[in-house]
């Protein structure tokens, strides 16, 4: 087994969940999964072993994400277009998850935020990545990370709330 093959197999589910955070529906979110994996198979040679893996994976998948074009990658629901699609979406949820509608209110309201503000907020806290290394995947000053992640729990916050109103 090459070290590609390790990586693919130690870092294909975090990666999967994190597609899942980023992507309004199941193939948006199969499609980012695969492009990430296609281009990090690209670029593999390039690859630091003195540098962390997955962050570098991470930022690929992230970058994948900020680049896209198209407009579904910004819609604001999780859409399911069969029994199915949803069913497998629920499998995705971690372990241990009890309360499944609450669940599904936070991925909705997640999804609602813009995505500059969603995509810190999934990599701080579902993927539980620091300040620093966030910053350094996006590129941006750490003091951005830390306003863009206070806005987003800020807008989740008052949505979550509304909801239950």
């Amino acid at each position: 087994m090459t070290d590609f093959e390790r990586y693919v197999a130690e870092y294909s589910p975090d990666l999967t969940r994190f597609c899942m955070k980023l992507c309004s529906n199941v193939h948006d979110a199969e499609d980012l999964f695969q492009d990430t994996w296609a281009r990090a198979f690209d670029k593999f040679e390039h690859y630091q072993s003195e540098y962390s893996f997955k962050s570098w994976l991470f930022t690929i998948c992230v970058n994948n994400f900020k680049n896209s074009k198209r407009e579904k990658y910004n819609s604001s629901k999780a859409v399911f277009s069969s029994a199915e699609e949803k069913e497998r979406f629920m499998r995705s949820i971690p372990a241990g998850e009890k309360d499944i509608d609450a669940y599904l209110d936070l991925h909705t309201a997640i999804h609602a935020l813009p995505k500059k503000h969603r995509v810190v907020l999934v990599l701080y806290y579902f993927r539980e990545f620091s300040l620093s290394e966030i910053a350094m995947m996006l590129d941006i000053p750490e003091g951005t990370v830390k306003s863009r992640l206070n806005t987003a729990k800020k807008l989740l916050k008052r949505r979550l709330s509304h909801e239950e109103s």
